[in-house]
């Protein structure tokens, strides 16, 4: 059983990319998703930020990876509802320890600002004491987390965060651009080492999503600068030729 173990934490010790599962958009992105990184994955609401983060924790978990998901957008049944349905079943990491839902939604309770701002410095203390028990932790959404905390208090989770990634760590964020302030936008971006833009384009009357890769630090292969996608309902991220997005 030791052994299991000893060969287990080797290969985790070895892994240099975590796969997204979808080997499209894995080639596009240069193999993956690489490790150690602090990526920022930003968009307006349904441009699919949710499903690519749960894109990238259904590779991570079909690696043996631990991760961690702190949600504000759902339940811990209805997120894994939603990812069984787009084909990322993660009923069974999640029984086994393997995935660990935190959903920061209490239905019926009103949110008061003096407590939600509370809210960001708790996360934060909350992945430091808890570094040693995951590999991949999933912010969704931090722009909700922070939009009553103060300027310093985001600077100083994202230095946090900063010092995790440096010990080998995964730390996934999404973000809604008008959300926080420009001055904290741009840090924010700057600190990363990944920063992956969602837009939505119409094209010939056609709605067409986007991931524009300003930056991927430490990617094992060329990256597109621009992936145009869909969301299938029984596939996932559904990476769509530009000759295509374009007709």
């Amino acid at each position: 059983m030791c052994a299991v173990a000893v060969r287990e934490e080797d290969k985790k010790g070895d892994l240099k990319i975590i796969t997204t599962g979808n080997e499209e958009l894995d080639n596009r992105l240069g193999g993956g998703i690489p490790i150690p990184a602090l990526l920022l994955i930003e968009g307006d609401h349904g441009t699919g930020k949710s499903v690519l983060v749960q894109q990238i924790t259904y590779g991570a978990l079909k690696e043996g990876l631990r991760v961690y998901y702190v949600t504000t957008e759902s339940t811990v049944r209805e997120l894994l509802f939603q990812a069984k349905r787009l084909s990322f079943d993660m009923t069974e990491p999640f029984l086994k320890g393997l995935l660990r839902i935190y959903p920061v939604h209490m239905e019926g309770v009103r949110w008061a600002k003096n407590v939600a701002k509370l809210l960001l410095p708790v996360v934060g203390k909350f992945m430091s004491l808890t570094k040693d028990e995951w590999d991949v932790f999933v912010v969704d959404s931090f722009s909700v987390l922070s939009v009553y905390a103060d300027v310093s208090a985001i600077l100083d989770i994202l230095t946090q965060m900063r010092t995790l990634v440096s010990q080998g760590k995964v730390i996934l964020l999404t973000l809604h651009p008008e959300a926080l302030a420009e001055e904290v936008i741009v840090r924010a971006r700057s600190m990363c080492d990944g920063y992956i833009r969602l837009k939505m384009y119409e094209v010939g009357g056609r709605l067409i999503k986007a991931m524009e890769i300003i930056k991927l630090r430490g990617a094992l292969g060329p990256v597109d600068n621009t992936i145009a996608f869909d969301i299938d309902p029984a596939f996932g991220i559904k990476v769509i030729p530009l000759s295509l997005a374009n007709a």
